[in-house]
């Protein structure tokens, strides 16, 4: 044995009282005593020595706990003293037999101190110095304490490991562990993400590229694409100028003979002065019409601006009317007040004369007014007043009782006055409250009938507003549904495609038509009569009719006599009339209807009233319609009969019986558009009918409604606030009064009150007087029994009479004085109290604001004059803007009659000229519409970015060949990029610059376009229709077939463009990537060194104790009487890997028993096993001693006994220091040390025995 436990010093630790000394120890001691005797202390005062636990593990709550209680020094120590053996001195090189002493004592404050040899060193030290000793306090292997035997025995499998790791020393790298565990997961994500980082970034580099790619063959896709539309733009552009030349000089002919014509002829001025004149008028009504509605905006806002202001002056009147009552009530308490503190001051200055007049009388009084020293000697004073002394002791007991009845009587009086004045102050404030209350009633009801006058007027302008909505509502679905008819009928005229051509002849008719209609019974033209409900029989009905088509149907052949008449009297045109009781026509046969194929009765492709078939019959006939030219012939001729019939083919062409055929598409068309005619008179009647609606339902109306409108809800508006703020008044005013008539109950309640006490106060009053007087009769009769004797001898017949007289004459003027002086006082407060009123405004402060209202109120009643004559003036502008607009329509009704009659007068001279001129505007139409078809075709290629090349015009020369002679057109006509189309866009706005095509705007901003630059077969192309139509469908099926490519390939352009920021981002990546790996490898590096040492430190003594504890516990259960039959323990990892991660399954089979787990044991079979876990963990990282704590305590005789024989063959090596109270045990020992109680010291003590002489 290297090293042992000789002694333990113990000063005032626990249950030892002053210095007390344990030992010397042995190899085997033992250490007995009863329960209660310290034992345990002697434990704790090793363990506190040698293992460094807390006060709690020593039972207690802090260190000064194990101080003895009675100590008188409040302080303890523990001194161990270790004794290192020969061998251990020899090997260290010291002397034989050395010892050191390890101490750790404890103040009175709780602090620790070390020591060794009595000398102070540092923990640090302390703890280097125990180690030398192999003596570790943090694995505490020495140490088994009374409970830790079954603890141990009941760990589960991690509680288990988590001992081998303090053992090993394993855990000491746990928190090293698990931060490199933790950089090492944080490296993995890290290099994870990195990774995953850099194989998007690669992938997304190679779409770039490959995005990179098909935009290059997009381009060159979209350049061949740009290349065909230009050359196809190109060869339009020069056929649409071919074309434009020739056209060019077609108009120029026309022009020169329309120039001639309008020289021979003579030119209308009057009728282009009111054509002039009209189009003023238009301009004016335009004019008018906007003026009408920006004066209706202005009106409407003045409206508005009006009604905030009457708004604003009602709110002031009433404001003013509220100011007005607070002024006259400001002014008449003011008066009240004023004349009160007149009456206050008038009062003081009395009082103040009354206390002068009355000081001067004093004064005079007293001169001739005899007192007690006027009368005696100063003998007979003193004698008096000798006298008056025993009076006053004889009535000292009635004085008392009298001043007692006075005090009693002055707070009365004082009393009684309070109630007074109480009662007089709560009259006035309640005829205050009354008059207010008057008022308030007054207000509240002049507030309801306001109310009520609001409310009348809120109900007749929300009349007027529902009725102005109902009546804008109906305009506006009168104009909604007025103007979708328009569009229906515009769209029915558009599809119609009418074109009334008016000539002399043709009104003539129509007017003389018209007269007759009112002068006889006529039915109409058979062609406004009937309709034809296919129009595909339009061109085969009109040439079945024939001259009858225009025929008019009357009833009787007398009014066609009559009407005839009146034709020649007027020199009227001829007419053809049909009598209907006259004329007579062919039925069709029924064998008609069913030739076959489409032949059918012209009379069946017609509708028509049954009245009038008699001329129907008459004008048709059995005349026949066929689809075809082939089947009318073979209708009209070849019939099996050899009959012949009238047909008509649907183009127009007639058939006639005589084997002639007439046709004639253009004056078939002609006459088939009077079919048209009626319709198209039919829809302008509806159109202007419609527009006249329109115009009385016009904008001007329905703004007009709007503003009315409008207005009528701002009044409307305005009244309600008026309406809640009078409601709000009235509720305010009511709950003041409601305040103030409970105020006023409360003050009768308390006038009642008051009038009670001071009826009480009167009674309590008469009873004190004669209380008083009672008590003043009773001292006079004492006083003149004493005074008697004296009275006679100095000849005065009462001297208490005449000194009470003094007395009472100034305590009369005493009192009178300060009854003046509290008067002066009250009045003075009450003036000042008068004149600084605090929270009261003054009727100045009042009136000053009643002056700003009556000032902001005749500036409102001056903005409400200027409004209302504003919109007054505003009202007649608007008055006289509708008269001019209704005087400049009738004026403009009456130019386009007069035009319209001027114009038909003058058709017939003017036909030939209108005629030319629609023919120079139709090929001027023609030429403007070639160039909009060259600006459009510009136009596209300018959106599509087709280039096209452009010249300034100079550089196309000022003029150009002609292509009849050159047969070549190398530049087009100047033309101008921007828009020419609308003038008034370009007087009201500045044209657009557009993106030029193929070069940069000349400063002219004309342009020509460049075709030299187009190939010769192209020029040829353009130059044939029939070749242009190849070569354009051609092109387009070759630029769909392009596009297609386009289309198909679509490439990402951003992703293209891309490219180098994904270069730069997969090179990023990549560099993020590889310091990530070089990071995560030293991470897995640290982390692979720090779990192989901590895996390496918890084997090494896992297989230790493994090893050991099966041995160990094979030795503690050996049967002693059969060697063969023993227990057997292991131990068992749950991870071997990583086995500190995981539990240590401790397995323990007692002998002669099968395997079970450990919490099946019996409690002995429990601690053999844990002690023998305990003894190998011990062995493994082995003190020079081992402390045990009644480890026995669960053991029977037999395990005691091999517990006492296990601990008896390794004393050799290790010292044991066991607690016990088995005699089986300490009888074994080589040293027994007894502990017991010292009741008269309250401590405990030691008793040794050395049992080494004695046998076991």
């Amino acid at each position: 044995m290297l090293s042992r436990i000789d002694r333990v010093e113990l000063f005032n630790f626990k249950s030892y009282s002053g210095h007390v000394t344990v030992g010397p120890f042995k190899d085997f001691t033992c250490i007995v005593g009863p329960n209660g005797s310290g034992k345990s202390n002697l434990m704790d005062a090793l363990c506190f020595v040698l293992s460094f636990n807390s006060a709690t593990s020593l039972r207690g709550h802090n260190l000064t706990d194990l101080i003895h209680r009675g100590a008188e020094q409040r302080e303890c120590f523990v001194t161990v003293v270790l004794r290192r053996g020969a061998t251990a001195a020899a090997a260290a090189g010291k002397d034989v037999s050395t010892e050191m002493s390890f101490t750790r004592s404890v103040d009175r404050s709780g602090q620790l101190t070390h020591k060794i040899d009595n000398k102070p060193v540092s923990l640090h030290d302390f703890l280097s110095a125990l180690k030398k000793f192999n003596v570790c306090p943090r694995v505490k292997n020495f140490l088994v304490f009374q409970n830790d035997v079954e603890c141990v025995a009941q760990k589960k499998a991690q509680e288990l490991t988590e001992l081998l790791e303090q053992v090993s020393g394993s855990a000491e790298l746990k928190s090293e562990y698990d931060r490199c565990k933790e950089a090492c997961e944080l490296a993995n994500r890290e290099l994870y993400l990195a990774s995953t980082a850099k194989r998007e970034a690669i992938s997304t580099l190679n779409q770039a590229r490959h995005h990179k790619k098909e935009v290059e063959k997009y381009d060159e896709t979209l350049k061949q694409i740009t290349n065909e539309k230009r050359d196809e733009a190109l060869v339009e552009l020069l056929h649409i100028e071919k074309t434009l030349i020739k056209s060019k000089e077609a108009l120029t002919d026309l022009t020169d003979k329309l120039a001639a014509l309008e020289r021979e002829g003579t030119s209308d001025r009057e009728l282009s002065s009111m054509k002039h004149e009209l189009a003023e008028k238009h301009r004016a009504l335009a004019e008018q019409s906007n003026a009408f509605r920006k004066d209706n905006e202005k009106l409407r806002d003045m409206n508005t601006t009006l009604n905030r202001i009457r708004h604003s002056l009602r709110h002031l009147s009433d404001l003013r009317g509220r100011k007005k009552m607070e002024l006259d009530d400001a002014l008449a308490k003011e008066s009240i007040q004023a004349s009160e503190a007149e009456r206050v001051r008038g009062m003081l200055n009395q009082h103040k004369s009354i206390l002068s007049s009355f000081e001067k009388r004093c004064v005079e009084e007293d001169k001739n007014y005899k007192t007690l020293n006027n009368v005696l000697t100063d003998e007979q004073l003193k004698e008096y007043r000798q006298l008056q002394k025993e009076a006053g002791c004889q009535t000292v007991v009635l004085r008392q009782q009298l001043e007692t009845v006075m005090r009693e009587q002055q707070s009365l009086r004082e009393a009684k006055k309070q109630c007074v004045n109480f009662m007089a102050n709560v009259e006035l404030e309640k005829g205050e409250l009354v008059q207010r209350v008057q008022r308030g009633n007054k207000y509240v009801s002049e507030q309801q009938n306001l109310v009520k006058e609001i409310r009348d007027k809120v109900s007749s302008i929300t009349r007027d507003i529902e009725d102005k909505k109902a009546e804008l509502a109906r305009t506006e679905r009168r104009r909604k549904e007025n103007t979708e008819e328009l569009e229906k009928v515009d769209e029915q005229l558009k599809e119609l495609n009418f074109v009334k051509v008016d000539n002399k002849r043709d009104a003539k008719i129509a007017d003389a038509l018209h007269t007759l209609r009112s002068l006889y019974n006529i039915r109409g033209r058979l062609v406004d009569l009937c309709t034809i409900p296919n129009n595909k029989y339009r061109h085969a009905v009109t040439v079945a009719f024939g001259k009858n088509l225009d025929a008019i149907v009357v009833d009787t052949s007398e009014v066609a006599h009559a009407c005839v008449r009146y034709l020649k009297e007027h020199h009227l045109p001829p007419l053809t009339f049909l009598p209907l009781n006259s004329v007579e026509g062919k039925t069709v046969d029924d064998r008609l209807r069913i030739l076959g194929g489409t032949c059918k009765p012209v009379v069946d492709v017609i509708r028509y009233d049954i009245s009038i078939e008699a001329a129907v019959r008459y004008a048709l006939g059995q005349t026949l319609v066929c689809d075809t030219m082939a089947e009318a012939k073979r209708v009209a001729y070849d019939q099996e009969s050899g009959e012949r019939f009238r047909v008509v083919t649907v183009d127009g062409t007639l058939l006639m019986r005589s084997g002639v055929v007439q046709g004639g598409l253009s004056t078939v068309q002609s006459r088939a558009r009077k079919w048209d005619e009626k319709k198209y008179n039919a829809l302008c009647e509806a159109r202007n009918r419609l527009l006249n609606d329109l115009e009385e339902d016009s904008d001007v109306k329905v703004t007009q409604v709007q503003n009315e409108l409008k207005n009528m809800k701002y009044r409307l508006d305005a009244l309600k606030t008026r309406e809640r703020n009078a409601e709000a008044e009235i509720e305010t005013t009511k709950k003041n009064m409601e305040n103030m008539q409970n105020e006023i109950k409360r003050q009768e309640k308390d006038l009642v009150s008051m009038t009670a006490r001071k009826e009480g106060y009167e009674g309590r009053l008469l009873k004190c007087e004669t209380e008083v007087s009672e008590h003043n009769g009773s001292i006079k009769a004492i006083e003149d029994k004493i005074f008697d004797e004296f009275q006679k001898r100095v000849n005065i017949p009462n001297i208490r009479e005449l000194e009470r007289d003094d007395e009472v004459r100034m305590e009369k003027r005493e009192k009178f004085r300060n009854e003046q002086k509290v008067l002066i006082s009250q009045f003075e407060i009450l003036l000042e109290g008068g004149n600084s009123r605090v929270g009261v405004r003054s009727a100045k402060e009042i009136s000053d604001e009643y002056k700003k209202i009556e000032e902001e109120l005749k500036r409102v009643e001056g903005d409400l004059s200027i409004y209302t004559n504003a919109v007054k003036e505003v009202q007649q502008r608007l008055s006289d803007l509708r008269t001019r607009y209704a005087q400049t329509k009738d004026r403009l009704k009456h130019l386009d009659t007069e035009i319209a009659n001027r114009t038909k007068r003058s058709a017939g001279e003017d036909v030939r000229i209108n005629y030319l001129r629609k023919i120079v505007m139709s090929a001027e139409g023609r030429n403007q519409a070639l160039r909009s078809q060259r600006m459009r075709v510009v136009q596209r290629c300018e959106m599509e970015g087709v280039p096209i090349p452009l010249k300034p015009a100079e550089a196309g020369g000022s003029k150009r060949q002609r292509v009849a002679d050159t047969g070549d057109c190398s530049f087009s006509e100047p033309f101008s990029l921007f828009e020419e189309n609308d003038p008034s866009s370009q007087q009201q706005e500045q044209p657009r610059r557009p993106r030029h095509i193929n070069g940069t705007a000349p400063s002219g901003g004309k342009v020509v376009i460049d075709f030299s630059g187009l190939p010769a077969t192209l020029k040829q192309v353009a130059s044939d229709v029939a070749q242009l139509t190849q070569y354009k469908q051609r092109t387009r099926s070759l630029l769909e077939t392009l596009q297609n490519t386009a289309d198909a390939l679509a490439p990402n352009m951003r992703e293209a463009a891309r490219i180098e920021y994904c270069e730069q981002r997969a090179d990023t990546f990549s560099a993020e990537f590889e310091a990530a790996r070089v990071k995560g490898d030293k991470a897995h590096s640290d982390f692979a060194k720090i779990k192989e040492l901590r895996t390496q430190r918890f084997m090494e003594t896992f297989k230790k104790i493994a090893h050991d504890v099966g041995r160990i516990y094979c030795a503690l259960t050996m049967d002693t009487r059969a060697h063969a039959v023993h227990g057997s323990a292991c131990l068992s990892l749950e991870d071997n890997e990583e086995p500190y991660l995981g539990g240590t399954r401790y397995h323990a089979t007692p002998p002669m028993k099968r395997y079970m787990s450990m919490e099946l044991l019996s409690g002995g079979e429990r601690t053999m096993a844990a002690l023998a876990l305990l003894f190998a963990v011990h062995a493994v990282s082995p003190t020079p001693f081992f402390v045990l704590d009644e480890v026995d305590a669960a053991l029977d005789a037999s395990n005691v006994e091999r517990l006492a024989n296990y601990t008896r063959r390794n004393c050799s090596t290790t010292q044991f220091i066991v607690i016990s109270l088995k005699e089986q045990l300490y009888h074994m020992a080589d040293m027994l040390v007894g502990v017991l109680k010292d009741k008269s010291k309250e401590s405990s003590s030691i008793l040794t025995m050395d049992l080494r002489g004695y046998s076991f």
